[in-house]
């Protein structure tokens, strides 16, 4: 009888001579037909997981730029002047064609927050803790130009030094959960004149927000009746419009047009208080004159520039990350290049140039943009017109608003808020995705709220910084198995059509092997390790055969993948070819310091010691890169080194056969040399 046909042995095991060629036909019998990631998912038992998202949508008006200007502590007419010289300004130098620049209410408020700080403010109350007393002190608007010119020249750095990348450091659940604190803060300042209360303590320092709400709320029996009316009647009508009105009036008409409820608040309660005279009958405070005409030009002081520089900060980044992040989305969505360092000079170029008049820093508003688009806007064109139409306001129109309540602007700018304060509402669903991304949010919100707004943010950028270096410390780790029929090796917890190799570990850890982590991979390969010795793979049964029964004769298999023993016992010439493999899947080192290779010396002499063979798979050329300069070869040779799992796992099984060890739960009786390498290395 004719013996069987068996691979020509000497051609198969001499790999490096063959530099992996004779390997191909591993890649010419397929064990799968080719499938996509979901195909390959179900037919293997992956446990899916569940994912969503939510949406927030929030709308503003040109009106709101008049209640912004009293969130910033300065006159109404400057929130109109905020709107005409920098957005002008920025239509020259910014790259993209949908943002719309203006009054932002978290910038108004750091704004307000720090010309409280810093200038005198003639004030209804002589208790105030916050009051000065020296009306030397500069002006309100000029520490708010000295303020634009700050933030104009951090940007302006950020753009020189190409800065940009820094704003990816603000994850958008930090400056969601940033953003909603800081509206908890806009809230709780319009109360004062929501309800029209005079004579309020003005508190400073962490926890000011609490004591102010306290305030509010002890002084509820004195509010203004008259006040609490007409904010109550502007909310309930803006509420109403926006949320009813307007829907009905886009499905009527063609093209689709929006209400300005804001405007309609405006004008009938600007009418109503003038009628019935409610500044001198009921209280009532009024905006009061107007200026008319186009402001003189002014060099803002450079001395104020070192006071408001921490704010100047905070607000620039604050300023950079939502613009870019907004300007690149609707790039991406409407196709068109944006070059983020030209928009850091525009940014820059636009508040330089504004603090030349009397402005507050200016930032993009998703209102204003998503109404721009909603209306066709496809240029800064439409910014230009926008421009005029405030102008047009200022030179002509702003002496018909003297009798506007401010109360109305401060129900205006509650109403606005709410988009940002519903966001409340996403923290179950983003607690059920991420609750690493929760926490940044909750840390953001309440350091934001308990303690201040600038404050808030620099301690929101280190917890998640802090929450990045976590993650690299203590990633995941995986012990993977080969997927049944195929030559792909997944995680074990995940995967349940797998096959485990007897005498075979393969361990994976996910993250670059750094020094803040050897110690947690170190841990982490023990504890893979006496899973392992544990379980039922971990042994192979012996099988005894002579040398002339063995299907193969592993002619110089020492050469293919020997340990080198000389630094670990140099009285020793080898030992015995172990029947226990442990290999280390290097696809997850994605970088690597001198700690970590030395916790591979480490790990590769620990596992000799307790009679383990020890493979390195799918190592990254960096990484390999790395072992060449730390001369980590002329301790682990590079024959332990296989450029995929397949390799790796393919030489340890032909070593099991070879010297009488054989894996019982193998489908196959062996695996052929032309099966189990490959000609191509992993990079």
């Amino acid at each position: 009888m004719d013996e069987p046909t068996t691979p020509t042995t000497p051609t198969m095991i001499r790999v490096e001579e063959e530099e992996y060629d004779l390997l191909r036909s591993f890649y010419v019998r397929k064990r799968r037909a080719p499938m996509n990631q979901v195909e390959f998912d179900e037919k293997y038992g992956y446990q899916k997981r569940q994912k969503g998202g939510g949406k927030f949508k929030k709308r503003s008006t040109k009106v709101a730029r008049i209640a912004y200007a009293i969130l910033s502590r300065q006159e109404p007419i400057v929130g109109l002047y905020t709107s005409i010289f920098p957005v002008f300004i920025y239509i020259f130098f910014g790259t993209s064609r949908h943002a719309s620049l203006g009054t932002f209410a978290v910038v108004a408020l750091m704004t307000g927050l720090a010309v409280e700080r810093e200038a005198f403010i003639p004030t209804d109350n002589l208790n105030s803790t916050l009051l000065p007393g020296d009306e030397t002190l500069p002006s309100p608007i000029e520490v708010s130009c000295a303020l634009v010119l700050g933030v104009g020249l951090v940007q302006f750095l950020m753009g020189v030094f190409r800065l940009q990348f820094l704003t990816t450091y603000l994850s958008d659940q930090l400056i969601a959960g940033f953003t909603t604190g800081s509206a908890v803060h806009v809230l709780v300042s319009q109360f004062k004149e929501l309800f029209g209360m005079r004579g309020l303590v003005k508190h400073s320092g962490p926890g000011y927000l609490v004591r102010n709400v306290f305030d509010i709320v002890m002084n509820m029996p004195n509010a203004n009746w008259m006040c609490c009316a007409i904010s109550f009647a502007t909310i309930v009508l803006l509420h109403c419009g926006k949320e009813y009105i307007n829907p009905v009036v886009k499905k009527k008409l063609t093209p689709k047009f929006s209400v300005p409820w804001e405007l309609v608040a405006v004008i009938l309660t600007t009418i109503f208080c003038g009628v019935i005279n409610a500044n001198e009958l009921y209280n009532v405070k009024i905006v009061n004159k107007i200026p008319t005409g186009l402001p003189e030009l002014s060099f803002p002081q450079p001395s104020l520039i070192p006071r408001v520089l921490p704010d100047a900060i905070s607000i620039a980044v604050v300023v950079v990350a939502v613009h870019l992040s907004l300007s690149k989305m609707l790039a991406k969505k409407y196709q068109y290049d944006l070059d983020a360092g030209q928009e850091l000079y525009a940014l820059s170029f636009t508040a330089i140039g504004g603090s030349f008049f009397p402005t507050f820093p200016t930032s993009i508003g998703l209102g204003r943009t998503m109404v721009g688009l909603e209306s066709g806007v496809k240029t800064q064109m439409a910014t230009l017109f926008s421009c005029l139409f405030v102008l047009s306001v200022t030179l002509y129109f702003g002496r018909f608003l003297e009798t506007l309540p401010m109360c109305v602007l401060s129900a205006i700018i509650v109403v606005a808020l709410k988009s940002m304060l519903w966001k409340l509402r996403d923290l179950p669903e983003l607690w059920r995705l991420s609750k690493i991304d929760c926490f940044i949010w909750m840390v953001a919100f309440f350091a934001t709220v308990l303690v201040d707004v600038s404050e808030g943010l620099i301690i929101a950028i280190f917890f998640a910084l802090f929450t990045t270096i976590l993650r690299e410390q203590y990633p995941k780790w995986h012990l993977l198995a080969n997927v049944k029929d195929t030559d792909e090796f997944r995680d074990t917890q995940q995967y349940q059509e797998v096959i485990f190799h007897k005498g075979i570990c393969i361990f994976r850890f996910d993250a670059p092997l750094l020094f803040h982590n050897v110690e947690c991979f170190k841990k982490c390969l023990e504890k893979a390790f006496e899973e392992w010795k544990k379980s039922p793979e971990f042994n192979v049964v012996h099988e005894e055969k002579s040398n002339k029964d063995r299907k193969f004769t592993f002619e110089g298999m020492h050469r293919m993948a020997p340990v080198i023993e000389q630094p670990l016992h140099p009285g020793l010439h080898r030992d015995p070819i172990l029947s226990r493999h442990f290999v280390i899947d290097c696809s997850g080192f994605t970088s690597i310091d001198l700690m970590g290779v030395s916790s591979l010396k480490e790990v590769f002499s620990d596992l000799r010691r307790k009679g383990v063979q020890v493979y390195f798979a799918s190592t990254k050329v960096p990484v390999r890169d790395m072992f060449e300069k730390c001369d980590f070869f002329e301790f682990v040779s590079k024959e332990n080194f296989y450029p995929t799992l397949r390799d790796a796992t393919g030489i340890a099984k032909l070593r099991q056969n070879e010297f009488g060890f054989i894996d019982t739960t193998r489908i196959p009786e062996f695996d052929e040399m032309s099966n189990v390498t490959t000609n191509l290395p992993n990079h």
